[in-house]
């Protein structure tokens, strides 16, 4: 199967979506242009997930790169029993560390 014919799938469910999606109308762009600003907005928040396909697709290509896809983010039960026992302020922000992880294998 072609890399196109792996991405096209999602590009024309994208296109099937916002062509039967309802919008309300914009009483100063009336119907016809509030529809067509409400359809172009849309499709550029839906950019993203057609980019990220074709990026995983096109990646799947390479002999040099292993690549998965991974829908659901897996949290253990350890780590669900420590974040569900501290109040979410207490939580630090990202960034502030004392150290870092890495899955990097090549040494750099």
């Amino acid at each position: 199967m072609s890399f196109l014919d792996r991405v096209k799938p999602i590009v024309d469910q994208t296109i099937t979506t916002l062509a039967s999606a309802c919008f309300e109308t914009d009483p100063i762009a009336g119907e016809k242009y509030s529809r067509q600003t409400s359809i172009i907005s849309s499709a550029y928040k839906r950019h993203g997930t057609i980019l990220e396909r074709a990026m995983l697709e096109s990646l799947r290509e390479s002999n040099r790169h292993k690549v998965w896809r991974e829908d659901s983010f897996r949290v253990s039960r350890a780590a669900d029993q420590i974040i569900g026992q501290q109040a979410d302020a207490a939580l630090l922000p990202y960034g502030e560390s004392l150290r870092t992880l890495s899955n990097r294998h090549d040494g750099v």
